[in-house]
């Protein structure tokens, strides 16, 4: 078996593969179609990388690439009926970890099942948090966040301070699986952190960068700016609340402890600690994901997944 990053003189042929195993109810339809496919290799916006045997194209592996903070997140892996389809599944796996833990940094995929979290966790991946569901109401919808990154790669993570953030128990698993940092680097002053485009919206005390999520009905705020970045996000995130968008999400580097502290008080849920998510010039900093408007946690969790969010809520509040 041969493994090879896909070019985008080969979309024909793989969109072709990918209409013959997958249905209407495949998440991914802009792969359906060649021009499309090719657009978006050129454009390096996702990575493929292809299985064959001789002339046999026996699967895909799927991944999108965050080119603001230079990461991979591992997506759909697409097997032919085969003999060794499993095999196959997990060289795709593996060659796509090893793709974005050396040639981005950071590497992360998304668990929605015991068995998924077991296999990422055998091959080395830390649990970040979780995702809760676009759209969901129900918290048993939320993703696991499985992530790898690379702590001596070209961009080195820095030290995170200690606080009473990073002491939380969740955190500090992380960190001290990560010994090889760069120490006093200063954190960034402004939050929240992420990738901001154009001008930004103007609120009353200062601007937001916002991006909008159609599917699933939701908001990411990625940058804000003004004396009181707080109450900014507090204003813009009562006027779309009232708009009915369902929830909004924002990513905060972990030295901004009053600003936790202060998110926290106005509704808004930490749901995952992302080690150097955050990349400025040569250094990658630590960060924490916050949601408002998360669906409720399970009094009486039932399932992997109600259990796993429970733990992770109990171990990660500061």
């Amino acid at each position: 078996m041969r493994l090879s990053l896909a070019r985008p003189e080969q979309a024909a042929r793989l969109s072709q593969f990918y209409r013959s195993i997958h249905g209407p109810d495949f998440p991914h339809q802009e792969l359906f179609k060649a021009e499309t496919l090719a657009n978006l290799l050129a454009d390096q916006e996702i990575a493929i990388v292809v299985a064959t045997h001789e002339q046999e194209l026996l699967g895909c592996g799927l991944a999108f690439v965050r080119s603001w903070n230079q990461s991979l997140e591992i997506s759909t892996l697409s097997v032919a009926a085969h003999p060794r389809r499993s095999d196959i599944a997990r060289a795709l796996f593996e060659a796509l970890r090893r793709l974005g833990v050396k040639s981005y940094g950071v590497a992360f995929f998304r668990a929605s099942t015991e068995s998924s979290f077991r296999r990422g966790r055998d091959m080395g991946a830390t649990c970040w948090g979780y995702r809760p569901a676009p759209g969901s109401a129900s918290i048993s919808d939320a993703e696991l966040i499985m992530g790898f990154i690379n702590p001596g790669g070209q961009h080195r993570r820095a030290d995170p301070p200690h606080s009473a953030l990073t002491a939380t128990p969740f955190a500090s698993r992380i960190i001290d699986l990560l010994s090889d940092a760069e120490r006093n680097v200063p954190y960034p002053k402004s939050f929240p952190v992420g990738c901001p485009r154009g001008t930004g919206a103007p609120v009353i005390s200062g601007r937001i960068w916002p991006t909008y999520h159609s599917r699933g009905n939701f908001i990411t705020i990625e940058n804000a700016a003004g004396t009181f970045p707080v109450e900014i996000i507090k204003e813009f995130t009562d006027k779309v609340r009232k708009k009915g968008v369902r929830d909004v999400r924002l990513t905060l580097p972990v030295n901004h402890d009053q600003a936790y502290s202060d998110l926290k008080a106005l509704g808004f849920r930490p749901v995952a600690y992302l080690p150097g998510w955050y990349l400025r010039g040569p250094n990658r900093f630590d960060c924490i994901e916050l949601v408002f408007g998360a669906p409720s946690l399970v009094s009486n969790p039932q399932t992997f997944v109600e259990r796993a969010v429970a733990k992770i809520h109990r171990d990660l509040r500061a």
